[in-house]
């Protein structure tokens, strides 16, 4: 079930004043999407924050006293998992945030904090938590959005066919889960992204088998099935015969 929004929600966490204040005014200038509803100077007192408060996001400094960012982000992530956790960082701090990635931390920003970054961040952001909630204001764009995200990966299967494409590490790269991809994918292009990338390939090995003399594995390695077994199975699958009965019979 999506969860209907005005915004998602942020608590902010650092120990120094005039930092939360600078990105909390950046934050405002960048996403009406987000919105800084929550502060607090360290660890302890943002949990005490999350008890009473909906929050959806939390952006915090590593280094931080009474509890630090790594230590809070532990916390969270056992309490409240839904959370999504952005860690600030210095440069000396740089394999803490590494070590945050491991831990589940969804991403980190180097201090200080520039547009750049914190907009690439924010679309990460987006595209995570709209599988979860949506935007009162943004139905439409939301669905404009959704539209694009298909395109780039019926673009990204069009480009690198012939390689080994991991349809979960696409969804990951783009925010999704494997499973809400495949949703999208279904709706507007009216099949499975493993089916259209399969389509894409089994058309480009008929293309070579009938206008090129590579042997049959070489075939299927160029259409990115380095195993000859399995892009023989595949393409008798679709074509009800063997890529070399294909071959014969448009030949003669």
């Amino acid at each position: 079930m999506t969860i209907k929004l005005e915004h998602y929600n942020i608590l902010l966490v650092d120990d120094e004043y005039l930092l939360r204040q600078s990105v909390s005014r950046l934050i405002g200038s960048l996403d009406e999407a987000f919105k800084v509803t929550s502060e607090a100077a360290n660890g302890e007192e943002a949990l005490e924050i999350l008890k009473k408060e909906s929050i959806h996001v939390v952006i915090a400094d590593i280094n931080m006293p009474v509890m630090n960012g790594l230590e809070l982000s532990k916390k969270i992530r056992e309490h409240y998992p839904d959370i999504l956790i952005v860690l600030l960082t210095g440069f000396a701090e740089f394999s803490y945030a590494q070590e945050a990635i491991r831990l589940g931390v969804f991403d980190y920003l180097l201090k200080p904090v520039s547009d750049e970054d914190l907009s690439s961040v924010f679309y990460k952001l987006r595209l995570k938590l709209s599988q979860r909630y949506m935007l009162g204001e943004d139905e439409a764009s939301l669905g404009r959005d959704s539209k694009e995200h298909v395109d780039y990966a019926v673009s990204y299967m069009q480009e690198h066919y012939m390689e080994d494409i991991d349809i979960g590490a696409l969804a990951d790269s783009m925010g999704f889960t494997p499973a809400y991809l495949t949703k999208l994918f279904s709706r507007y292009v009216g099949e499975t992204p493993l089916k259209f990338l399969t389509g894409i390939r089994i058309h480009e090995a008929r293309r070579l088998l009938l206008e090129s003399t590579l042997t049959i594995k070489e075939v299927g390695e160029h259409v990115g099935y380095p195993d000859q077994f399995h892009f023989s199975k595949t393409f008798r699958k679709y074509t009800d015969m063997n890529p070399s009965a294909y071959r014969k019979q448009g030949l003669e």
